[in-house]
């Protein structure tokens, strides 16, 4: 008779494995890996504009379309505030616009306002920020997971073991 400790080690060890599918089975073409340099955005919309800001390191980007056409607008003046805080956008020389924001570079939500003033045209868009804090090793990315399966086999030994002992024991 086996104990019942061994068949819960034996379950807990093959529900902590990975399952792998056999050769000849197919999910389709494989997905193409996530760009790991995702920044973070914030994106507003008007009748008029169209606008994308992200952060990278202290510093935030914009581009600015039309609205009506989506064209880039690269003779604009922004102005940016969040809070406490106020920054002018400068033109990059690629289309885009950028602004020193290092006060913003922290995790949270920071809810901007974006004053455009293109030609005749003068424009306020909100937009929200959120900016996530780093991963922490071994979170649920998947990095942690050969721990979980390590101690399921210790237990699953060490109960396998018990009940060899006692079945020789009874001999």
């Amino acid at each position: 008779m086996i104990p019942h400790i061994v068949i819960a080690s034996l379950a807990m060890l093959f529900n902590a494995a990975p399952v792998w599918s056999h050769e000849g089975h197919d999910h389709g073409e494989a997905l193409p890996p996530v760009e790991s340099g995702w920044t973070p955005r914030a994106t507003a919309r008007s009748d008029d504009f169209d606008l994308v800001a992200a952060m990278e390191g202290g510093q935030m980007r914009i581009w600015l379309d039309r609205g009506s056409d989506n064209a880039p607008v690269t003779d604009a003046r922004i102005d940016v505030e969040a809070g406490a805080w106020k920054g002018e956008a400068r033109p990059a020389g690629d289309g885009s616009y950028r602004v020193d924001a290092a006060a913003l570079a922290r995790p949270g939500e920071h809810a901007l306002v974006f004053t455009v003033e293109a030609g005749t045209v003068v424009d306020l868009l909100p937009a929200t920020l959120v900016l996530k804090a780093e991963p922490v090793a071994g979170s649920p990315d998947g990095r942690g997971a050969l721990l979980p399966m390590a101690v399921g086999g210790l237990v699953a030994i060490a109960g396998l073991g018990m009940w060899w002992r006692r079945r020789r024991a009874a001999a």
